[in-house]
């Protein structure tokens, strides 16, 4: 990043330049080791049988009917695989689990469908679609979209923060082995360990230096919900305050951030929002920029307590079908004029509850497009391998659509107010996308 030709910035000014880069980073990056793929809290088991063939070197009865139903071609993998065995130079080399993934991986390839994925049953046993509010690891989030393994960005006092960590960083080696392929599955079981131990990173910043950092495991607790922001809203001035464009104090606007949603979520929100609308506010930021969502039960909840009726989001299934989850009275931030932060970090769950709002009449969304993650999936867990965990499949089965019918997958949410913001405009600006939700929330637009 080019500094301007200024005085040398003191500390507070050298902390936010840093800081700025965990900000701006989360608008291109998501997924996170604590929630994985969660979109949709659902586990079903698959009802359809599977037909085998027979043992290599025995005629199977009916053989040429099963051959003419196999459409996939199950039939003839399996006598590529017996090819290799028999005949294969290396044979001896073959290693049966490698050579079963490689063909799963083909045909989940073959979707072209970035929602859709195979978890190996060590990826499954090792929790990678947890929804829980806590767990044993680093404490960062990952994402493989870009090809690489990169860092969304490290949660707050976690051990990858207290490292040396940074969002944007792309991890080259886990403990010396290459990430080369990996998909962000993989690097969570890697990365991931018991409290206590630890993990060697070779990273690559953003900035091209090269470093190896050692990561000691500790146990994470993900809290989701905050009442000040992340970084501050004057890089070097303001601190966890929320101030205005002038760098006044905002005491007439509430705050609340919400980083991810998990099992807790609801609960936090509760304990922090519960007195915003006794207190005379004139309005609340909702800050859900850098969210990568997480359980479907956990958003709902959450959009309960903003909306007192309406519909939270409708499901279209394959057929075109669609059904919609109606909002429950009771909510206890139901009346406040509120204006939410969003940015192109916003995906899944965040963008449930930016379109509920807004499509209801009780947001306008201020910032950039979002993500565009809105698929409904279903863990299928497979049991045709002769043992009790073949891994699953996480499959997605259907769409998400806003209220009004709005497509979120591949499209993201529209802002209201679309607001703009760079790593250069935010160092000489400010949060100028918290300024302009202050501005709509004081009716000075």
């Amino acid at each position: 990043m080019e500094l301007r030709t200024e005085p040398v910035p003191g500390v507070a000014e050298r902390t936010a330049r840093t800081a700025v880069v965990v900000f701006l980073a989360l608008a291109s990056l998501l997924l996170t080791f604590a929630l994985g793929y969660g979109l949709k809290e659902i586990t079903t088991e698959d009802k359809t049988t599977v037909t085998t063939t027979a043992p290599r070197g025995t005629a199977a009865s009916g053989a040429q009917s099963t051959a003419n139903a196999d459409t996939i071609g199950a039939a003839i993998i399996t006598e590529i695989v017996n090819v290799l065995k028999d005949q294969y130079v290396d044979r001896k080399t073959l290693d049966p689990t490698v050579l079963k993934e490689a063909a799963i991986g083909g045909i989940i390839t073959a979707l072209n469908d970035r929602e859709t994925h195979y978890l190996s049953p060590e990826e499954l046993k090792g929790g990678s679609l947890s929804l829980q509010s806590t767990y044993q690891g680093i404490g960062a989030s990952v994402s493989s979209r870009s090809g690489e393994i990169k860092i969304v960005a490290p949660f707050r006092d976690s051990p990858a923060a207290a490292a040396g960590i940074r969002a944007g960083d792309t991890i080259l080696e886990v403990d010396g082995q290459l990430t080369d392929g990996w998909t962000d599955t993989f690097a969570v079981e890697k990365i991931r360990g018991p409290k206590g131990t630890a993990v060697n990173l070779k990273v690559r910043h953003a900035d091209g230096v090269i470093a190896t950092l050692s990561v000691t495991r500790g146990d994470i607790d993900i809290q989701s919900v905050y009442s000040e922001p992340n970084l501050e809203i004057i890089p070097g001035e303001s601190k966890k305050t929320i101030v205005d464009r002038t760098g006044a104090a905002a005491k007439d606007i509430a705050y609340l951030s919400i980083s991810q949603f998990h099992d807790k979520t609801h609960d936090e929100l509760v304990k922090l929002g519960k007195d915003i609308e006794k207190q005379g506010y004139k309005g609340l930021i909702l800050d859900l920029r850098g969210n990568p969502g997480g359980g479907l039960t956990a958003t709902e909840d959450v959009a309960d307590e903003f909306l007192s009726s309406g519909t939270i989001i409708m499901e279209e299934d394959s057929d075109g079908k669609r059904t919609s989850t109606p909002a429950k009275a009771g909510g206890i931030l139901t009346k406040i004029p509120i204006v939410i932060l969003q940015d192109t970090g916003s995906a899944s769950g965040a963008e449930v509850l930016a379109g509920a709002l807004r499509d209801n009449g009780r947001a306008t969304i201020v910032g950039s497009r979002s993500y565009g993650k809105g698929t409904v999936n279903r863990l299928i867990p497979l049991k045709n391998c002769g043992q009790a965990n073949c891994g699953a499949v996480y499959l997605a089965v259907g769409r998400w659509l806003t209220p009004k019918g709005e497509q979120i997958e591949g499209l993201g949410i529209k802002p209201d107010v679309e607001v703009l913001m760079t790593s250069q405009q935010y160092i000489d600006e400010g949060d100028i996308q918290l300024f302009k939700a202050i501005d709509i929330l004081r009716g000075t637009k």
